[in-house]
């Protein structure tokens, strides 16, 4: 007898940080369980899946080197725990290989990388990675497409609005596609670097994705806008571009059952 496959979805667990399951594969993005960014940005949330109760990791994916996305303690935290797959824009393999993992792929943009059934593919981002400052311009940042059994999701890592948006949509038919909301005050340090929520909504209609999952939003203070406000800003901008029906706001620990593409 033939058991069904297993259901695809989504827990967005704070900040960049999402899990993804394809049947039965488990993927987790840009992992940080810090209490700060620095010394300067403290975290406003508890994580939506507390660390304990996360499930074994199959592959993790590093979209850049900023701290709030590339965290070593919980890249070692979670390194004790089992050995994952680590994907990371090319140069940065040193910092998982830090943490004690020995599978680490360092890939460039549209390179692909399979983890048996799965397929993720490294994809452009439009940021500047400030972990460095000397090495601003130096340090390849991307997004990736996971694909697994006619489910695709789209993590776009940070990124500003680009041309790249319609590359990535003509590449990919997209179930769901991750984009960064937060962090975009004051507008003219953040406007080349970052989404806001109009920019955001452009870039979900570029795309082509069936859905739209808000991320990057309501967990540290890095930025000058409240904390609450990106989400409400993008349904207003959802609202008027007469897409309000394909975006899904996650509060931390909200979860999102994923179908199969039909087109």
């Amino acid at each position: 007898m033939n058991s069904l496959p297993l259901p695809s979805s989504l827990t967005y667990i704070n900040h960049a940080t999402v899990l993804i399951r394809l049947g039965n594969v488990t993927v987790l993005t840009d992992p940080t369980y810090a209490s700060s960014v620095g010394i300067v940005a403290p975290r406003m949330q508890k994580p939506g899946i507390p660390f304990d109760e996360l499930p074994p990791i199959d592959v993790i994916l590093i979209s850049h080197n900023d701290y709030d996305h590339l965290h070593l303690r919980t890249l070692r935290r979670l390194r004790r725990r089992n050995q994952s797959t680590v994907l990371l824009p090319s140069g940065d393999g040193k910092y998982a290989r830090r943490a004690g993992f020995t599978r680490t792929v360092e890939m460039e943009w549209w390179d692909v990388h399979r983890e048996g059934e799965t397929c993720i593919t490294c994809v452009p981002a439009k940021h500047k990675s400030n972990r460095h400052p000397l090495q601003r311009s130096k340090r390849l940042c991307a997004g990736y497409v996971v694909e697994r059994n006619g489910v695709s999701v789209y993590f776009a890592g940070d990124t500003g609005y680009g041309g790249h948006f319609s590359e990535i949509g003509g590449r990919f038919s997209l179930t769901a596609a991750l984009l960064p909301i937060g962090a975009y005050k004051p507008h003219n340090w953040f406007r080349e670097t970052h989404l806001n929520p109009q920019t955001a909504i452009k870039a979900f209609i570029d795309l082509g994705a069936t859905m739209l999952v808000p991320v990057h939003w309501g967990t540290f203070k890095i930025s000058d806008e409240p904390l609450r406000e990106p989400p409400v800003l993008l349904l207003q901008e959802a609202q008027r571009a007469g897409v309000s029906d394909r975006v899904r706001v996650l509060q931390n620990g909200g979860k999102m059952e994923l179908t199969k593409n039909l087109g």
